[in-house]
């Protein structure tokens, strides 16, 4: 009879383990200098079918906020921090620290916590000790600025192409390359460890450039439609490989951009001024996130959520807790998501040369100089008007929090190419380049 019933019971764990909950995978997209109106579901000029499908999928993100360029909004990401706390309010040159070692990042969290962790394109985060230093199992792409999409070498002619930490010389157009390599790993992870992918694209950084095909579409709306039209093709089939494998219920998908559009690239419309800048054109970026199940398809949130959240709200949503002794700016917001509704939060910064402290529908722009602004987007997304003139009471409350938000956080160094307290006019001209590094 035992022998018997032990049979029954082994012939059953198949069954159980069929019936036990998978893991839960985490894949985010980014890209690369893609404002406002760079995808279709903001200006149907664009070719971005794969983005749009995305967004009816999930929860699109009306009030993202990245940061005004890519390594700050990168070093948020993966810290959860504001990297003006680490001094990183500007790119990361060669040979400069980015995020400090030891520090822990989404990606050591997730690798403690058994997933496999990948990263594929751009890094940008410095090079000591690069990404398989900072939790990342793998690494494919490039570790600066700018590419070349076809040769792979950065804005100085420098080779810059590598996997696991070796360079090595490989033929093709980035974006297509990235998305192969996601979908090489997709079809070749082992089943039984869930995975961080992150998918860090290169496009549609300058200087822009794009395959035969691409260019012949896009004859009419140009080189800048041919770049995104690519991007937003890899992004397709990357989320067509995770339905072939039987993934799309078991994965979070996070897709966002790391800054605002350049305005020698395209227009921020309706948002004010664009990269370099903490103006909504600056910081407000296209935003999306699908999980099947868990958060509602089709809804457009006006949830304020800064790129430094997603530590902590990816976290939340896996089950996993945040160690105490992580000191993160981020916070939760994975309620609001899962609710797809508008939920009350704390302020928050986000902090580079200027500060731009927000609450609710208010935001206050501390500029270089301690000059400050106040504006209310609910009434005025374009910022047009500065009302700290006619709401002495709303500045001195908002102002408040933004003093007492930016405790302990390290003066700015000077801005490359522009130079410091120039405030937030200095955003409408043309933003400073500087020493010669892409942004």
């Amino acid at each position: 009879m035992i022998r018997v019933t032990l049979f029954l019971l082994l012939g059953l764990l198949p069954v159980f383990a069929q019936k036990a909950p998978r893991p839960t995978n985490v894949l985010v997209l980014v890209a690369d200098d893609l404002g406002w109106n760079g995808v279709s579901y903001h200006n149907p000029k664009m070719t971005t079918p794969a983005l749009a499908k995305l967004a009816k999928e999930g929860v699109q993100l009306e009030r993202f906020y990245g940061y005004p360029v890519c390594s700050p909004a990168r070093s948020a990401l993966l810290t959860g921090m504001m990297p003006r706390r680490f001094g990183v309010v500007d790119v990361i040159g060669p040979g400069q620290q980015g995020i400090p070692q030891g520090t822990a990042t989404l990606a050591s969290t997730l690798q403690k916590a058994g997933y496999a962790t990948s990263l594929i394109g751009k890094w940008h985060l410095g090079t000591n000790p690069g990404p398989l230093g900072h939790g990342f199992d793998h690494f494919y792409g490039f570790t600066g600025a700018e590419l070349d999409y076809f040769k792979h070498v950065d804005q100085r002619g420098k080779p810059d192409w590598w996997r696991d930490g070796k360079p090595i010389e490989e033929a093709g157009y980035t974006t297509t390359l990235f998305a192969d390599e996601a979908i090489k790993q997709l079809k070749q992870r082992d089943p039984r460890k869930p995975f961080f992918l992150e998918v860090a694209f290169n496009a549609p950084h300058a200087t822009l450039a794009a395959p035969p095909e691409l260019l012949a579409k896009h004859q009419t709306d140009g080189l800048y439609g041919a770049v995104v039209d690519g991007l937003d093709q890899g992004i397709g089939r990357i989320l067509a490989t995770l339905d072939e494998q039987g993934l799309r219920a078991t994965t979070l998908v996070i897709f966002c951009s790391d800054n605002g559009a350049s305005r020698r690239m395209s227009s921020n419309t309706p948002l004010n001024s664009g990269k370099d800048t903490v103006f909504e054109g600056g910081i407000r970026v296209p935003a999306i996130v699908r999980w099947p199940g868990k958060v509602p398809a089709g809804v457009q949130s006006q949830q304020p959520v800064a790129m430094h959240d997603l530590f902590p709200s990816i976290l939340a949503a896996l089950g996993l807790t945040t160690a105490k002794e992580l000191k993160l700016d981020g916070t939760d917001q994975w309620p609001a998501l899962v609710a797809g509704k508008t939920l009350p939060r704390p302020a928050f910064l986000i902090a580079s040369h200027d500060i731009a402290c927000f609450d609710g529908d208010w935001k206050l722009i501390e500029a270089g100089d301690g000059k400050r602004s106040l504006f209310n987007l609910a009434k005025d997304i374009g910022e047009s008007k500065d009302l700290a003139g006619e709401q002495p009471e709303m500045l001195k409350a908002l102002g408040a929090k933004l003093d007492e938000l930016k405790k302990g956080l390290p003066a700015a160094a000077e801005r490359r190419g522009v130079g410091p307290g120039k405030g937030p006019g200095a955003g409408k001209g043309p933003p400073g380049k500087g020493k010669g590094l892409a942004k």
